[in-house]
């Protein structure tokens, strides 16, 4: 098994553990200016009126893929794209 290199002298492990931990760092760095832009642009959102909801709401009634929609929620698409009823 050549391609396993253990090195016995336990010092070659060092420039490893340091791009490790520079790259740690760099990661978690990036993290927070993202975490920080987003908070930015979600008070941009805010201050021109949009609201901004972080809670999950719960229906009532849960989402059911087999389930048809309502009448009134069914969308008329027998007509071409000028607003004119098929013939």
């Amino acid at each position: 098994m050549e391609f396993l290199y253990f090195p016995e002298d336990k010092s070659e492990y060092i420039p490893g553990i340091i791009s490790i931990i520079v790259i740690f760092i760099l990661s978690m760095l990036i993290i927070w200016l993202l975490v920080r832009a987003s908070k930015k642009q979600v008070k941009q959102l805010e201050d021109q009126g949009y609201s901004v909801n972080y809670e999950i709401k719960n229906s009532e009634k849960p989402l059911n893929i087999d389930e048809k929609p309502e009448k009134d929620e069914v969308e008329d698409t027998s007509g071409d794209r000028n607003g004119k009823k098929g013939s």
